[in-house]
């Protein structure tokens, strides 16, 4: 069902975000031009493929986000267009190897849509990154809170959650 295929294509989306622009960019594994015209974007993955419910609510925005791009005229030579399908491929061997895991988004939306909804999120985002007056938060999202990550140590995340977020002594600044 397929008329071209265009395999670890890089792409880019530049928009603004506060003063500044913003260049949104990346390498899709594979994009698919289907025969109604629609696209479809894949992503291989050695380990666990992402869940409909993470891509939806924004924890893995990765093919919405190159969905965006695509949207955008942004993966060149593709000319840009309607995103209809957003899948994984698990490439772990096993009972199934090259198992395809599609996202059939719950509430009924197609991927354009949540390609749209990313796209707006990291606007947002990009915008008060782009704020002066605004902190760097670390462990925004809370499912995150008991997870110590590889550079929570940089952001003094287990001194900070000792304390509750307290200030800390004058004579310990640096």
């Amino acid at each position: 069902g397929l008329t071209t295929l265009h395999a670890e294509i890089h792409g880019e989306l530049t928009f603004p975000a506060g003063t500044r622009a913003f260049t949104l960019s990346g390498i899709a594994d594979r994009i698919e031009l289907r025969k109604d015209g629609t696209y479809a974007i894949i992503d291989y993955k050695t380990g666990q493929a992402r869940t409909e419910k993470q891509v939806r609510t924004g924890l893995a925005p990765q093919l919405t986000l190159e969905s965006a791009i695509l949207r955008g005229g942004g993966f060149k030579p593709i000319a840009g267009g309607s995103v209809s399908e957003i899948a994984y491929v698990t490439l772990k061997g096993g009972a199934e190897p090259g198992k395809p895991h599609d996202i059939e988004f719950k509430d009924g939306n197609p991927p354009d849509a949540h390609a749209d909804r990313a796209l707006a999120k990291l606007k947002e985002l990009a915008a008060i990154f782009d704020d002066e007056t605004k902190p760097y938060l670390s462990l925004v999202h809370p499912m995150w809170k008991t997870h110590y990550g590889d550079y929570d140590h940089l952001a003094r995340v287990k001194e900070w959650s000792l304390t509750g977020g307290a200030a800390e002594d004058a004579g310990d600044a640096e």
